[in-house]
């Protein structure tokens, strides 16, 4: 395994993984591991200061990984016990792979309540003319200093023995240890078969640091001796950790242009086009995840870059919320909120990594505008600026994805969707009028020639969308079956879909919720985000856990958007 991968299956797992409660590894039995949901663990990350202010991501777990892992075991069922065991089997064969260490007997006996992984820089030497190297360090906290050092003797030893030239270097009081090919190996090409290059200090006797290159260890030392350069003293953080509540289990930080750029480097192709030239107005952000009976509660605060100001807000969603009757319950994606602009623009900081700045408005672009033409998503953004509820099915390899929308027929929906029907009907789509369940449907379809036998042509309609006006209600659909369910529901707190009684698990109301089934949601990534794959190859032990996403938007301040996103488990 090159330590590229190795390494980004341990950033994986130690900010998905870990935090997820998954845990790696199946350690010392607790006598009541359930003090986890009422205390979390460790307050804040120590090595925090080692991060470099500029760094890509950060992710800290503040407990031990086997006190995860003896939680999920215990709120986990008898029969799915044994498949947990075993996934965090391959997650330590993935993570401790070419070290010659395991979890239990070398570092379970000295491993302190945190490990801090970041990404530093999406290329070591900023010279892409080279290629790129990512560089990567791991902080452990140390409660044993002893066994600690006694644990890096030996690794070292062993690569030495196992031909890994060693060099010693001392960095302001600190020794660093790292192994490089030798000029030999290299000039008989024999690098890509060399131990993977490594670099450890021990630092103030408390925390251990890795990192595959020893210029990142200088980075840290550095930052951590430079007021304002580390991310402990960096303002965002300071400003987004004060608002964000414990107890907690672990914080994720983001960089969303580095990340932007290190997944979508410049010259791979991978360029998008914006909808809109200003930049974006939220660039960074800091997440504290706490663990519940199904789950993980993430909370985020999305901080804003230097010279930008929101629109301060906090609207709690009353009127609007019965609307989600109208969802099946079943799909992709259902949402409730208060205006479609305000969802693109909660979703922007959560899907800007993947998808650009304008990532939102893409997505829904491209389940909108295949049917009914280009631009339609961004008319029904601008026209739907009252509640909604919002469902879509995303389908992994079909052209286009079904939807149903329902808002109440402000004045700004109706002649929209007449406008609507005008544009269709340039495009060479059909309308025409219908009945479901008793309620006058207006239906946009589109006619094909298709062989029946040979010789014959027989003429296929294809339904393409639908709407109907229910009682102050209006709808819109692009298949008869999600409309028929729609019309089927009576507008009842009983007849919400079942995801809305997750969110009772936030703390306060939110202005918009939005719902994710995941494992539907994960075919669809597989097949058109080409990043994500390598995400979800290495992390598949535990996404495979993972039942659904439900996000909500709390409001904010000038300086800083709040956000919650629950992340539940399949434990039973």
């Amino acid at each position: 395994m090159k330590f590229r991968t190795f390494i980004i299956s341990l950033a994986v797992a130690a900010g998905l993984v870990l935090v997820l409660g998954v845990g790696l590894l199946g350690g010392l039995t607790l006598r009541n591991p359930l003090y986890l949901l009422d205390r979390g663990g460790q307050a804040v990350p120590q090595a925090v200061q080692f991060v470099p202010k500029q760094s890509v991501w950060m992710a800290s777990v503040l407990v031990r990984p086997d006190r995860l892992a003896q939680l999920w075991d215990y709120l986990a069922s008898p029969q799915q016990r044994h498949s947990l065991r075993l996934d965090r089997e391959r997650l330590e064969r993935a993570m401790l792979a070419q070290t010659g260490l395991t979890y239990v007997q070398d570092l379970l006996p000295w491993l302190g309540e945190e490990i801090t992984v970041a990404l530093v820089a999406a290329d070591v030497d900023h010279d892409p003319s080279n290629g790129r190297t990512p560089g990567y360090l791991v902080a452990l906290s140390c409660r044993d200093l002893a066994k600690a050092q006694a644990t890096l003797e030996l690794f070292w030893q062993n690569r030495a023995l196992a031909g890994d030239p060693l060099t010693f270097e001392d960095v302001g009081g600190t020794r660093l240890i790292y192994g490089r090919p030798t000029a030999q190996a290299t000039a008989a090409g024999l690098a890509k078969t060399a131990l993977p290059p490594l670099a450890t200090a021990l630092v103030a006797n408390r925390v251990l640091l890795v990192a595959n290159d020893p210029a990142v260890l200088r980075q840290a030392l550095t930052a951590a001796q430079s007021t304002g350069d580390n991310l402990k003293t960096d303002w965002r953080y300071k400003l987004a950790l004060k608002t964000l509540s414990t107890p907690r289990v672990g914080l994720l930080a983001v960089n969303l242009p580095q990340m932007e750029a290190w997944l979508h480097p410049a010259g791979t192709g991978n360029a998008r086009v914006s909808w809109s030239a200003e930049p974006s107005s939220l660039a960074w952000g800091l997440m504290s995840l706490t663990l519940q009976r199904q789950g993980v509660l993430a909370e985020a605060a999305w901080v804003t870059t230097p010279g930008h100001r929101l629109e301060a807000h906090q609207h709690p969603l009353r009127e609007g919320y019965s609307l989600a009757h109208y969802l099946p319950g079943s799909l992709t994606l259902e949402a409730v909120g208060q205006s479609l602009a305000e969802l693109a623009q909660q979703l922007q900081p959560w899907v800007q990594p993947w998808g650009g700045k304008d990532g939102a408005i893409t997505f829904l672009a491209q389940a909108v505008d295949p049917r009914w033409g280009p631009g339609t998503a961004r008319q029904m953004v601008d026209r739907v600026d009252h509640t909604y509820a919002l469902g879509m099915d995303l389908a992994p390899t079909a052209d286009a994805s079904d939807w149903i929308l329902a808002s109440p027929a402000q004045p700004s929906v109706r002649p929209w969707i007449e406008t609507l029907a005008q544009q269709t009907q340039t495009q060479g789509l059909g309308l025409g009028r219908l009945d479901i369940l008793g309620y006058p449907t207006t239906v946009w379809t589109r006619l094909s020639l298709q062989p029946s036998r040979p010789g014959a042509l027989q003429v296929q309609t294809e339904v393409t969308g639908l709407s109907t006006p229910v009682g102050a209600d209006q709808i819109l659909a692009t298949a008869p079956e999600l409309m028929e369910q729609a019309l089927a529901v009576a507008p009842s707190p009983a007849n919400l879909p079942p995801w809305t009684d997750l969110i009772s698990v936030f703390p306060q109301a939110g202005d918009s919720y939005l719902h994710l089934n995941w494992p539907s949601l994960e075919t669809y990534l597989n097949q058109h985000v080409p990043q994500f794959r390598l995400w979800d190859t290495v992390a598949q032990p535990a996404l495979k856990h993972l039942q659904t996403l439900t996000l909500t938007s709390y409001g904010q301040t000038d300086q800083v958007h709040h956000a919650g996103l629950f992340i539940q488990l399949q434990n039973t």
